[in-house]
């Protein structure tokens, strides 16, 4: 079959590899959709950091089982799935905590092992997950990255009637903008540079976006939160001009979300902090047994669209070209890519 294979730095392309067999264990996944990261960008012109080429990439995941393997119930074959990525030991001091995504001898589909860029993949049943009749398919693709948003929203603990910002409405944060209007949070404010992208957060539920490069945001956050500050910050942005803002814009006691992974080390007046009693939290992953049921529930009911931020749908021959290359020049109107086999 043909696939998108990592050989090393800037070195990916469609490439012909074996058709997977199941192994004990696991299912053979007809990829419907897969969807490409900042995670395949990190690692076709940085890495490989996480991953392990030659592999085929690709982690963001959905098809139709087809085939499974030795002790898996074949009544799961035709069974819509959405993968989770992250494999576990089961045998750590975090597995044994159930906090199987902080694993210390975790796995990764499409990067230690081949993922989703291809027309077939083979993956651990365990990590294969039911996805309602009520959601398309390809767009649960993106269940992944959806559940990302979710686990950050659960673990600001935002409470009925709080109010939020978000630093950057790219894939991840208009998606964590659904999740927070989904919690109940009032007011949703949003900086973004890019109209598009700005335009595409009102219309999923953003209350004010702002472009973080205008002088005045800061001043106009803290001036619609009457000089208090926002109770949670979101940041995906990954720089530090918005990590900045938001600790500027954050109430005393409040929680900051950092969501995003940086080119570099930050710096942060402590003393400062302190006094404020700030809330910094670090959010990696999600939770994968509750927040990937919760989220395909979410799509099902139709409290997250996922649509509008699908700009573009490309053959598996175009990953490279227009997905990749497209998302590392950061090509006007794209925002998130699904590739079809």
């Amino acid at each position: 079959m043909d696939a998108i294979v990592l050989k090393g730095t800037n070195d990916v392309g469609l490439t012909s590899v074996p058709d997977p067999a199941p192994q004990p264990g696991e299912v053979i996944i007809e990829v419907a959709a897969t969807g490409l990261c900042g995670t395949d960008l990190h690692e076709y012109v940085a890495g490989p950091t996480f991953s392990q080429p030659p592999v085929v990439l690709g982690h963001e995941v959905s098809g139709r089982i087809v085939e499974v393997g030795a002790g898996i119930d074949r009544c799961r074959i035709g069974e819509g799935a959405a993968v989770i990525p992250m494999d576990f030991c089961g045998s750590c001091h975090y597995c044994h905590r159930s906090l199987y995504h902080l694993c210390q001898r975790p796995g990764w589909i499409g990067l230690t092992r081949n993922g989703g860029l291809a027309s077939h993949v083979a993956v651990p049943s365990r990590l294969a997950v039911r996805v309602p009749d009520a959601v398309d398919l390809q767009e649960a693709a993106l269940t992944e990255p959806t559940a990302v948003a979710f686990h950050a929203v659960r673990r600001a603990e935002l409470l009925l009637g709080e109010t939020v910002l978000v630093l950057g409405a790219g894939a991840l944060g208009l998606t964590v903008i659904q999740c927070a209007r989904a919690a109940g949070a009032a007011r949703i404010y949003v900086t973004e540079p890019s109209r598009v992208r700005g335009n595409l957060a009102r219309d999923l539920g953003a209350t004010l976006v702002l472009d973080p490069h205008e002088p005045g945001t800061t001043a106009r956050i803290l001036e619609e939160t009457r000089g208090v500050g926002v109770d949670v910050v979101f940041h995906v942005a990954g720089s530090v001009e918005a990590f900045t803002q938001g600790l500027d814009c954050l109430r005393k006691q409040g929680r900051f979300m950092e969501m995003s992974s940086w080119a570099g080390p930050a710096s942060l007046d402590v003393n400062r902090h302190l006094l404020k009693e700030t809330q910094l939290r670090m959010v990696f992953g999600y939770d994968m047994f509750d927040d990937f049921p919760a989220v395909l529930a979410l799509m099902a009911d139709g409290k997250i669209a996922l649509t509008p931020q699908i700009t573009t749908r490309i053959p598996l021959d175009s990953a490279v070209e227009e997905g990749l290359n497209g998302l590392l020049e950061a090509r006007e109107g794209l925002i998130k890519v699904l590739v079809r086999p």
